[in-house]
């Protein structure tokens, strides 16, 4: 498997003598060699990397828009967990391919970044504007880094091929490459969460962020899920899921952005009927075509986005934001570094915490069954490492 993917690099160092690229191809692939040259050795990159004009360059960086790449890894991640937690076959291939895909697309940004940061130190500094949207750019890339690093044991379940891409790198390179890096090792944590024949029994004792993890399963530590089927959007909009269903679709929706970017358009279809037959009913118009649609306030997929973010606390290793939307509040605590983050949440001395969902954003606390129920404030307990946070919130 080694031996192909060097291959592969090998034929996509060819392309800089085999004709004309595009800015971006040509940053990409002269970043891959950069970053593999005890591989592949660096003949013709720095040629390749003069005969780009400073204009083009501007231009190419104008247009990079790194935050397109966090719902690819989110999305990477849960697919990671079907080949786990799926059965072996032709369709966990599938999950392994379009996974393995979103890692390399966020790869692919580290090399453009890399023959960027190159380019300028054999041309000159990019200046005024151009400037500015390179440190968007490079700190986009970083601050994604951040909050996605922790959840690297999403992406256990392709260690074979991600340790096979982290050995092509040079050395160097490794530790920032995560994506391919972080975890390579702990094979043996999914196979704990499955029940499958661990390699190395003895790994889970001496790997503390295995034995963090397995600590944390305590929190309910749930693994991603696949996407919403067609089928179960149709179902939520039409009001036909039960509650335990309707349930797992919010748990899902508040750790996956393209979900819940696609119950969000439902609602706006329904705010838009609603507008026009308003309209409609101002004009005389008879009610029944929309009669046959549930009330868009009862029913149950309502509400999720538009949301309202607050910070309310920020440390050296969590954030802990209040996350507001239509008919939902839920508290969410974000893990920024390398320690394992514990919270709870209580709403009155004595009584139980509630119950989070960990997803790939952190650990999160629904808050509406206690808003419903005439609570407006709760009490928060944060433990990284040696930190903790005590205090109290209202919502």
């Amino acid at each position: 498997m080694k031996g192909d993917a060097l291959s592969r690099y090998q034929a996509r160092y060819a392309r800089l003598g085999a004709g004309p690229l595009s800015v971006g191809e040509l940053l990409e692939v002269v970043g891959d060699v950069l970053r593999r040259s005890d591989r592949l050795g660096t003949d013709g990159v720095e040629e390749a990397l003069k005969g780009l004009g400073r204009s083009e360059v501007e231009a190419w960086v104008r247009q990079q828009k790194p935050q397109a790449l966090q719902p690819l890894l989110l999305r990477a991640a849960e697919e990671s967990m079907e080949v786990a937690l799926g059965e072996e076959g032709d369709e966990a291939e599938l999950w392994r391919a379009s996974a393995l895909e979103g890692l390399a697309a966020r790869d692919r940004a580290a090399s453009s970044a890399r023959a960027l940061v190159t380019w300028e130190m054999l041309k000159g500094p990019l200046d005024g504007d151009a400037a500015a949207a390179r440190e968007r750019f490079l700190g986009t890339l970083g601050q994604m880094d951040t909050a996605l690093r922790p959840r690297a044991r999403w992406f256990i379940p392709l260690n074979a091929e991600r340790r096979t891409e982290r050995d092509l790198l040079d050395p160097v390179e490794r530790p920032g490459a995560w994506w391919f890096s972080a975890r390579a090792g702990c094979d043996d944590l999914v196979a704990s969460w499955t029940g499958r024949p661990m390699k190395d029994p003895e790994h889970l004792k001496d790997c503390a962020s295995c034995r963090a993890d397995r600590a944390d399963t305590a929190v309910v530590d749930s693994p991603p899920r696949r996407h919403l089927t067609d089928d179960e959007l149709w179902r939520l909009d039409s009001g036909e899921m039960g509650r335990e269903e309707r349930e797992r679709v919010d748990a899902h929706t508040a750790g996956c952005g393209e979900c819940a970017q696609a119950v969000l358009a439902l609602e706006e279809g329904d705010a838009a009927i609603d507008e026009v037959m308003e309209l409609e009913e101002g004009a005389g118009a008879p009610r029944a075509a929309r009669d046959s649609r549930a009330d868009v306030s009862r029913r149950p997929g309502a509400a999720r986005l538009p949301e309202h973010r607050e910070v309310l606390e920020e440390r050296r290793d969590f954030r802990v934001v209040l996350v507001r939307e239509r008919q939902r509040v839920r508290l969410l605590v974000q893990p920024l570094g390398s320690r394992t983050v514990t919270a709870a949440v209580f709403l009155s001395p004595g009584r139980p915490s509630l119950k989070p969902m960990q997803g790939p954003e952190g650990l999160s606390f629904d808050l509406s069954t206690a808003l419903a129920s005439g609570a407006h404030a709760a009490h928060l307990t944060v433990q990284a490492g040696q930190e903790t946070l005590e205090r109290d919130f209202a919502f």
